[in-house]
């Protein structure tokens, strides 16, 4: 693990705390309406943050290291006995 990892696990788990605080001092004060929309943007902002910066940069779509497409058909003749 380096520091980017350690750094990202904080700010979810911040991210996912103060979301719980923020709802829970809003309604406190009487309004539960808008408590119930901290909710969706809170956790909703947290997905978005760890979308852009953790999943988004990876390369899903990489292609074989050799270069050769493994779902192309083998240029081998097959045995027609088979």
């Amino acid at each position: 693990m380096d520091y980017g990892d350690i750094a990202l696990a904080l700010a979810l788990l911040v991210g996912i705390a103060l979301t719980g605080q923020v709802a829970g001092l809003v309604e406190s004060a009487g309004f539960e309406g808008l408590g119930s929309l901290v909710w969706p943007v809170g956790y909703g902002s947290v997905v978005l943050a760890a979308w852009y910066v953790w999943i988004r940069p990876m390369d899903l779509g990489a292609r074989d290291p050799d270069g050769t497409d493994l779902w192309e058909a083998d240029e081998e003749s097959t045995d027609p006995d088979r």
